[in-house]
């Protein structure tokens, strides 16, 4: 996929995931634009002068007026406040910046002349409670203020690419599992789980550990953005169907790093205690990961092979 003079805006291209697929595309020689407000989580060293760099608010209205400004062939929308506890504690600002940041994205995409594809970042809580694999065609069933606020971009995208011809087939969405990797914020269970190893602390354990994940490596991430931007037409589940609960992730992290971890009891109101997708359709698209779950922890983890 040669392309050397694209030009790509990545909202959110500072944080933990989005800095990683910042760099990918400005190794690929792209023309790169980043829109970021530098808030909690950010990497700001990352901004070496690679790409181009606008500290701003995406919830602002004259977000709008700089993405058309700068007319991009690929938006990747990944801004948002995506921490869980925070949007449990101050719902209203957390609704009001992901969607409004969201609206201002959408509606700049629509007078973009050479807009090729808008991909929309979403997330697998979006599904609630997974009983089963949930496939991109199940209901969504968000249980939280934070994955709400990501449903309402999920069903904008849908509204946005039937009703305004300009976009018809141009828009996408991924809905990540847990991403895992350097830069992570120590909020997270991985982060937290290493700092423990390193530090001797102690990790918080919400209920009881018996919350199930699925786990990603970061450096899976940047090619199937690639990947997506390409062939991408709709929602595509992001995993590669690494499931744990947080007590199973602690002992294996306890057994590939031969230290123990010291836990303690925790609460997360309103916790989904399982999400798992079923990843055919991107598989299908022609994905396969570059690391497997062994792989990322491991070399996340500083251990040797064992």
């Amino acid at each position: 996929m040669a392309h050397t003079k694209s030009k790509i805006i990545i909202t959110g291209g500072v944080g933990f995931i989005f800095s990683h697929v910042t760099e990918y595309f400005v190794k690929k020689g792209w023309h790169v634009i980043v829109i970021d407000d530098l808030s909690v989580g950010s990497h700001r060293e990352i901004i070496d002068g690679s790409f181009a760099f606008h500290e701003k608010d995406c919830a602002d209205l004259s977000t709008q007026d700089l993405i058309i400004r700068e007319d991009p062939d690929y938006i990747v929308h990944a801004s948002a406040i995506s921490d869980v506890d925070f949007s449990i504690q101050d719902p209203e600002f957390t609704l009001k910046q992901n969607i409004l940041s969201t609206i201002n994205v959408f509606e700049a995409a629509r007078f973009c002349p050479n807009l090729k594809k808008l991909l929309y970042v979403s997330t697998d809580e979006v599904y609630g409670e997974c009983e089963t694999l949930k496939t991109e065609s199940d209901i969504i069933f968000p249980k939280n203020p934070y994955s709400a606020s990501k449903a309402v971009g999920s069903l904008l995208r849908l509204a946005y690419d039937n009703t305004y011809n300009f976009l018809k087939d141009k828009t996408c969405e991924t809905r990540f599992c847990n991403v895992f990797g350097e830069r992570q914020d120590t909020r997270k269970i991985l982060p937290k789980i290493k700092e423990a190893i390193e530090n001797d602390s102690v990790i918080p354990v919400h209920n009881q550990g018996k919350g199930y994940r699925e786990y990603i490596y970061i450096k899976n991430i940047p090619p199937v953005i690639e990947l997506l931007l390409e062939k991408g037409d709709r929602t595509y589940n992001v995993t590669t169907n690494d499931g744990f609960t947080v007590s199973e992730l602690i002992k294996k992290c306890s057994e590939i790093t031969g230290k123990e971890i010291k836990t303690t009891e925790s609460h997360r109101p309103g916790m989904d205690m399982i999400y798992q997708m079923d990843n055919s359709r991107l598989v299908e698209l022609g994905w396969t990961p570059l690391y497997s779950f062994e792989e990322g922890i491991k070399e996340y983890l500083n251990a040797k092979a064992i």
